[in-house]
């Protein structure tokens, strides 16, 4: 598991290779409401569900599309269809990735972001 410092904690990483403002506007204020986690922040994101999200984080393993964002804050990505968001990548240690997608749900005690997207919209942007 990643810790962030304090510094980190009000850093969101955002996706650089999207155009989408809105998206990257509505990613940044899920993740804000994860990190306060108060009951105003809990009913304003349960509005966002079914919009679009964008995200930047470390890939957490291979073979998953799963990002972690900052500030122990994880984002379960659902690839649909399904595909190996990894396919043009070996040997890599670290993976940094961008994923637009449509936020699903919240889960604010585990702090995990659940989102739906289409392989085209993630990608890799480093790795080494």
């Amino acid at each position: 598991m990643f810790f962030a410092s304090a510094a980190q904690a009000a850093d969101f990483w955002q996706p650089r290779g999207s155009t989408n403002e809105t998206a990257i506007a509505n990613g940044r204020t899920v993740w804000l409401a994860v990190l306060s986690s108060d009951a105003q922040s809990k009913t304003n994101i349960q509005k966002l569900v079914g919009s679009q999200v964008g995200f930047a984080g470390y890939a957490l393993q291979f073979g998953s599309a799963n990002l972690w964002i900052n500030s122990n804050v994880v984002v379960e990505v659902e690839i649909r269809p399904a595909q190996d968001v990894y396919r043009n990548v070996s040997h890599a240690r670290q993976i940094f990735g961008e994923v637009l997608g449509i936020l699903k749900g919240v889960d604010f005690e585990k702090r995990v972001i659940r989102i739906q997207a289409k392989p085209e919209d993630w990608r890799i942007t480093g790795a080494r």
